[in-house]
């Protein structure tokens, strides 16, 4: 008998409630889709922007972790090609569900492997599941991790990265130093001091060509040695009207420098912060901007040998309340000590989807 023939005599015998629950089973065995507006939905060669309720432009954009925060159950599925796990981070709350792709494709290239890594509330704990499916291939890796936190201000001299180092040591993940030139050492609930490379005021695009900065990049690198890279950079940039184009150009030399100090290097890099300073009422759209950009260029520079992942930090936040004087920033530019939590909350998601360290 076709499947045709079941439908029709199904219906002869069923309750239009019990007909609708088979027609359901029918369609998921036919491969038949619909998406809602509760997640971020995945295109074509699992791409996947998990802003919450919006549907992702698909391509070749690659590889994007941490879902949408502030949305109790929402999460973004990444699609066939998929390669980490969906992480369920419920954080004093609703927990929000990631599912994670079939394959498991290694990081890098088209086939884009995603992750909805979906975090969600915004309280400091980490109570959730880990989502069903695999972990991203990454480099061989031997001995402590090496964490750079790359970026200006608000990686330098906010609660971020602090918060983050406690994060791992209270869950047992000790297996990492923080390294780099510059000591964080806010009073942030009682995180230990780190060093970073978060320097104040640097522009992304200073550090390249002939910028005034040029001469300390490849210093940095060389003296770090980072296995893994946590960039957050681009908000001054943004914020002097700088173009999303010339600030991606940046962001590769970065990552030439990086890979010539380590050719198996790791780099995490955010989707920034929301930017609502007074006075520049064009800055969140060019923020908005430059974080649509950044997957494609990561896909675009990813590799087996040394991944680029892309973390959406901008969900953290509802970029309309992330204004001077309100409840995560003072200025709408450096997050305060609940701000940096869920900044922290948002990597380390990033981190364990990924097994490290």
């Amino acid at each position: 008998m076709t499947r045709l023939s079941h439908v029709r005599a199904a219906r002869r015998c069923l309750t239009p409630r019990a007909m609708f629950a088979v027609l359901v089973v029918i369609e998921a065995a036919l491969g038949c889709t619909t998406s809602s507006e509760a997640g971020g939905v995945t295109g074509a060669g699992g791409a996947s922007i998990p802003q919450a309720g919006t549907q992702a432009s698909g391509g070749s954009a690659g590889k994007n972790l941490g879902g949408a925060a502030n949305d109790g159950n929402r999460a973004g599925a990444p699609g066939a090609a998929g390669a980490l796990s969906g992480m369920a981070g419920a954080r004093n709350g609703s927990a929000g569900s990631g599912s994670s792709g079939a394959s498991g494709a290694a990081a890098g290239g088209s086939a884009g492997a995603a992750a909805g890594a979906a975090g969600a509330g915004n309280a400091g704990s980490h109570s959730g599941a880990s989502g069903t499916g695999g972990s991203a291939s990454l480099p061989p890796h031997t001995g402590s991790w090496r964490i750079t936190p790359l970026g200006d201000s608000i990686t330098g001299t906010t609660c971020g990265p602090q918060l983050l180092s406690k994060a791992l040591i209270d869950h047992g993940k000790t297996n990492f130093t923080f390294v780099g030139s510059n000591l964080n050492n806010q009073s942030c609930n009682g995180a230990p001091n780190v060093q970073t490379e978060g320097h104040g005021g640097y522009l992304v695009t200073d550090l390249v060509g002939s910028g005034m900065h040029a001469s300390e990049l490849p210093k940095w690198c060389d003296d770090n040695k980072a296995d893994l890279v946590l960039m957050q950079f681009g908000t001054n940039d943004v914020w002097n009207d700088r173009s999303p184009s010339s600030i991606l150009a940046a962001y590769s030399t970065v990552l030439d420098d990086l890979r010539a100090a380590n050719a198996n290097v790791i780099l995490l890099v955010a989707q920034i912060t929301p930017l609502n300073p007074s006075g520049c009422s064009a800055c969140e759209s060019r923020v908005v901007a430059l974080n649509a950009q950044i997957p494609a260029w990561a896909s675009s520079k990813s590799t087996p040998g040394s991944p680029v992942l892309v973390v959406d930090l901008h969900s953290a936040f509802t970029a309309a309340s992330y204004t001077p004087n309100s409840t995560y920033t003072s200025d709408g530019v450096h997050p305060n000590a609940a701000g940096g939590q869920l900044i922290a909350n948002k990597w380390y998601d990033a981190l364990v989807a990924l097994g490290v360290p």
